[in-house]
Protein backbone atom coordinates (compact mmCIF):
# COMPACT_ATOMS: atom_id res chain seq x y z
CA UNK A 1 0.00 0.00 0.00
CA UNK A 2 2.39 2.79 -1.50
CA UNK A 3 1.52 6.10 -2.53
CA UNK A 4 -2.11 7.42 -1.98
CA UNK A 5 -5.30 5.47 -2.21
CA UNK A 6 -8.94 6.23 -3.02
CA UNK A 7 -10.84 3.96 -1.10
CA UNK A 8 -14.06 1.79 -3.17
CA UNK A 9 -17.52 3.15 -1.61
CA UNK A 10 -20.13 0.65 -0.76
CA UNK A 11 -23.76 0.78 -2.52
CA UNK A 12 -26.66 -0.35 -1.09
CA UNK A 13 -26.50 -3.71 -2.13
CA UNK A 14 -23.31 -4.62 -0.77
CA UNK A 15 -21.39 -4.07 -3.68
CA UNK A 16 -18.31 -1.81 -3.83
CA UNK A 17 -18.16 0.78 -6.15
CA UNK A 18 -15.16 2.99 -7.38
CA UNK A 19 -15.29 5.46 -10.13
CA UNK A 20 -11.92 5.71 -12.48
CA UNK A 21 -11.16 8.52 -15.12
CA UNK A 22 -9.14 7.37 -18.22
CA UNK A 23 -7.65 10.28 -19.07
CA UNK A 24 -3.28 10.09 -19.87
CA UNK A 25 -3.79 6.98 -17.50
CA UNK A 26 -6.01 6.04 -14.61
CA UNK A 27 -7.19 8.77 -12.08
CA UNK A 28 -7.29 7.07 -9.11
CA UNK A 29 -4.46 4.64 -9.96
CA UNK A 30 -4.10 3.67 -6.21
CA UNK A 31 -7.28 2.01 -5.35
CA UNK A 32 -8.18 0.26 -1.80
CA UNK A 33 -11.26 -2.00 -1.65
CA UNK A 34 -12.30 -4.27 0.74
CA UNK A 35 -11.75 -7.96 0.39
CA UNK A 36 -14.58 -10.63 0.40
CA UNK A 37 -16.52 -8.23 -1.30
CA UNK A 38 -17.54 -7.71 -5.49
CA UNK A 39 -16.21 -4.65 -6.73
CA UNK A 40 -17.78 -2.61 -9.75
CA UNK A 41 -14.68 -0.66 -11.19
CA UNK A 42 -16.63 1.95 -13.47
CA UNK A 43 -14.50 3.66 -16.00
CA UNK A 44 -14.53 7.18 -18.04
CA UNK A 45 -12.71 6.91 -21.07
CA UNK A 46 -11.67 10.76 -21.86
CA UNK A 47 -8.65 10.15 -23.69
CA UNK A 48 -8.59 9.09 -27.93
CA UNK A 49 -5.00 7.15 -27.17
CA UNK A 50 -5.78 3.90 -28.82
CA UNK A 51 -3.92 2.22 -25.98
CA UNK A 52 -6.47 3.02 -23.75
CA UNK A 53 -9.03 1.44 -25.88
CA UNK A 54 -9.08 -1.58 -23.28
CA UNK A 55 -8.09 -2.41 -19.65
CA UNK A 56 -6.79 -5.67 -18.74
CA UNK A 57 -7.33 -7.36 -14.96
CA UNK A 58 -4.62 -9.60 -13.69
CA UNK A 59 -6.71 -11.82 -10.98
CA UNK A 60 -9.80 -12.56 -12.35
CA UNK A 61 -8.19 -11.81 -15.85
CA UNK A 62 -10.69 -9.45 -17.78
CA UNK A 63 -10.57 -7.61 -20.72
CA UNK A 64 -12.77 -5.07 -21.73
CA UNK A 65 -13.01 -2.07 -24.51
CA UNK A 66 -13.39 1.02 -23.73
CA UNK A 67 -15.22 3.58 -25.63
CA UNK A 68 -14.55 7.34 -26.33
CA UNK A 69 -16.80 9.34 -23.91
CA UNK A 70 -18.36 6.50 -22.09
CA UNK A 71 -19.08 4.89 -18.86
CA UNK A 72 -18.10 1.10 -19.22
CA UNK A 73 -18.54 -1.24 -16.11
CA UNK A 74 -16.16 -3.70 -14.79
CA UNK A 75 -17.35 -6.22 -12.52
CA UNK A 76 -15.33 -7.99 -10.35
CA UNK A 77 -16.39 -11.33 -8.02
CA UNK A 78 -15.61 -11.11 -4.03
CA UNK A 79 -11.57 -11.86 -3.60
CA UNK A 80 -9.61 -12.73 -0.85
CA UNK A 81 -7.06 -9.92 0.22
CA UNK A 82 -4.34 -9.32 -2.09
CA UNK A 83 -3.65 -7.16 -5.29
CA UNK A 84 -5.37 -6.92 -8.24
CA UNK A 85 -3.65 -4.80 -11.57
CA UNK A 86 -4.73 -3.56 -14.53
CA UNK A 87 -3.12 -2.12 -16.99
CA UNK A 88 -3.89 -0.42 -20.91
CA UNK A 89 -3.31 -2.83 -23.64
CA UNK A 90 -0.12 -2.10 -24.54
CA UNK A 91 1.01 -1.47 -20.81
CA UNK A 92 2.35 1.64 -20.41
CA UNK A 93 -0.62 2.79 -18.34
CA UNK A 94 -1.01 1.27 -14.57
CA UNK A 95 -3.18 1.15 -11.71
CA UNK A 96 -3.75 -1.20 -8.94
CA UNK A 97 -6.28 -2.57 -5.96
CA UNK A 98 -5.41 -3.52 -2.94
CA UNK A 99 -7.95 -5.82 -1.54
CA UNK A 100 -7.90 -5.45 2.04
CA UNK A 101 -9.18 -7.14 4.70
CA UNK A 102 -10.78 -4.82 7.28
CA UNK A 103 -9.44 -6.60 10.38
CA UNK A 104 -5.56 -6.17 9.35
CA UNK A 105 -6.20 -2.22 9.35
CA UNK A 106 -4.91 0.18 11.76
CA UNK A 107 -7.69 2.52 13.73
CA UNK A 108 -6.97 5.03 11.49
CA UNK A 109 -7.27 2.80 8.70
CA UNK A 110 -10.72 1.77 9.47
CA UNK A 111 -11.74 5.11 10.15
CA UNK A 112 -10.87 6.06 6.34
CA UNK A 113 -12.55 2.76 5.04
CA UNK A 114 -15.75 3.34 6.57
CA UNK A 115 -16.28 6.97 6.00
CA UNK A 116 -14.97 5.94 2.33
CA UNK A 117 -18.18 3.44 2.60
CA UNK A 118 -20.66 6.15 3.87
CA UNK A 119 -22.89 7.78 1.59
CA UNK A 120 -26.08 9.72 1.79
CA UNK A 121 -27.09 12.74 2.54
CA UNK A 122 -27.33 12.00 6.36
CA UNK A 123 -23.52 11.14 6.67
CA UNK A 124 -22.89 14.14 4.60
CA UNK A 125 -24.79 16.64 6.67
CA UNK A 126 -23.17 15.27 9.83
CA UNK A 127 -19.74 15.40 8.25
CA UNK A 128 -20.19 19.00 7.30
CA UNK A 129 -21.94 20.04 10.75
CA UNK A 130 -18.75 18.43 12.50
CA UNK A 131 -16.57 20.71 10.05
CA UNK A 132 -18.59 23.57 11.54
CA UNK A 133 -18.34 23.11 15.23
CA UNK A 134 -14.86 24.62 15.73
CA UNK A 135 -16.34 28.31 14.06
CA UNK A 136 -19.85 27.77 16.63
CA UNK A 137 -17.21 27.31 19.38
CA UNK A 138 -15.06 30.42 18.46
CA UNK A 139 -18.31 32.38 17.85
CA UNK A 140 -19.38 31.07 21.19
CA UNK A 141 -16.55 31.91 22.85
CA UNK A 142 -16.48 35.66 21.85
CA UNK A 143 -20.30 36.34 20.83
CA UNK A 144 -22.00 33.88 22.21
CA UNK A 145 -23.53 32.38 25.58
CA UNK A 146 -23.51 28.88 26.03
CA UNK A 147 -27.36 28.15 25.27
CA UNK A 148 -27.16 30.22 22.06
CA UNK A 149 -23.88 28.48 21.04
CA UNK A 150 -25.98 25.24 21.08
CA UNK A 151 -28.78 26.18 19.54
CA UNK A 152 -26.50 27.41 16.81
CA UNK A 153 -24.90 24.20 16.98
CA UNK A 154 -28.60 22.97 16.04
CA UNK A 155 -29.34 25.25 13.47
CA UNK A 156 -26.34 24.27 12.02
CA UNK A 157 -27.17 20.32 12.15
CA UNK A 158 -30.43 20.85 10.25
CA UNK A 159 -29.19 23.39 7.74
CA UNK A 160 -26.53 21.13 6.67
CA UNK A 161 -29.15 18.19 6.52
CA UNK A 162 -31.51 20.33 4.40
CA UNK A 163 -28.86 21.29 2.10
CA UNK A 164 -27.87 17.90 1.57
CA UNK A 165 -31.14 16.25 1.40
CA UNK A 166 -32.73 19.44 -1.88
CA UNK A 167 -28.80 18.88 -3.25
CA UNK A 168 -29.31 14.94 -3.24
CA UNK A 169 -32.78 15.05 -4.81
CA UNK A 170 -32.27 17.51 -7.36
CA UNK A 171 -29.07 15.68 -8.45
CA UNK A 172 -30.92 12.32 -8.82
CA UNK A 173 -28.52 10.82 -6.40
CA UNK A 174 -31.18 9.42 -3.83
CA UNK A 175 -33.20 7.83 -6.61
Amino acid sequence: MIGQQTWARVDAPGHQVIHVTVARGYRPRRIAARAGLPLRVVFHREDPDACLERVVFSSPHVVRHLDEGAATAVELPAQPPGEVRFTCAMGRYHGLIALVDDRSLSLLGRLRARLGRTEGPLWLAIALWLCTLPLIALAAVFVLDPPAALAAAGLALVGSLAVCLLGFRSSGAGT
